[in-house]
């Protein structure tokens, strides 16, 4: 299952990261790493971008970025 694939409200633990490797990278940068808990805050009207809580930040990600975060 996939960060994409979630639905609000829900927190879940990183598993991996699979995919692009430059939106793999870019993840790792915002602190998208194994381990940590990410939570889905809310998506837009048409399903993206998806909101998310990681570190208590809230970022926003389109679903091709979403799909790389595989809980």
């Amino acid at each position: 299952m996939t960060l994409a694939e979630i639905s609000k409200e829900s927190e879940r633990v990183i598993k991996r990261l699979e995919g692009d490797e430059i939106l793999v990278a870019r993840l790792r940068e915002l602190g998208f790493i194994r381990g940590e808990s990410v939570r889905v805050l809310g998506r837009a009207p048409f399903g993206e971008p998806i909101l998310v809580e990681i570190h208590g930040a809230t970022i926003a990600l389109r679903k091709d970025e979403a799909s790389c975060v595989h809980l």
